[in-house]
């Protein structure tokens, strides 16, 4: 009995956990089709951590270096973006390791803020591919570029935004 009731509630539970970031891409959610309707667009470098979850194990926020604008209004040097508490549709802010460069395609939180968050950080939605990783050795990003196209140069991204 014990067993069922267990297994009940584990069942249970990963349901609402699908439930609380349940989505699916619906047209183009590559980085490309993103970005070209993201506010702002940036080449950026992870710098810190900022805020934690579970007793300070998980971050939960970071602080990035703007190296490049690409598009946008933006005029800070860093700017912080929230990541994934466990019942947001956020990535989880471990996948970005500090030190390295993504470029990225972020929301502003405006009034869509959590508690804590300021309504001129940023955030990413999981659903979307609103960042990609970028080796600067190879001056390439690796990631869902387009729907076929897994990589690109950073010189050719360039190109692409002036277009």
């Amino acid at each position: 009995m014990k067993s069922l009731i267990l297994g009940v509630t584990l069942t249970l539970f990963s349901t609402f956990q699908v439930m609380a970031c349940s989505c699916e891409c619906t047209g183009d959610c590559s980085f490309s089709a993103i970005s070209s309707n993201s506010e702002i667009v940036a080449l950026v470098k992870v710098i810190s951590y900022d805020d934690y979850l579970e007793g300070g194990k998980r971050p939960y926020s970071m602080t990035v270096e703007i190296i490049k604008k690409y598009k946008g209004t933006e005029s800070r040097k860093t700017i912080k973006i929230w990541g994934d508490n466990g019942t947001e549709c956020r990535p989880y802010i471990s996948n970005f390791k500090l030190g390295e460069f993504y470029l990225v395609a972020p929301n502003q939180l405006g009034e869509y803020k959590l508690e804590g968050e300021n309504s001129t950080d940023y955030d990413f939605f999981s659903c979307n591919t609103d960042y990609m990783k970028v080796d600067m050795d190879k001056q390439k990003a690796f990631g869902v570029f387009t729907k076929t196209r897994t990589e690109i140069g950073l010189k050719e991204f360039e190109e692409k935004v002036k277009k």
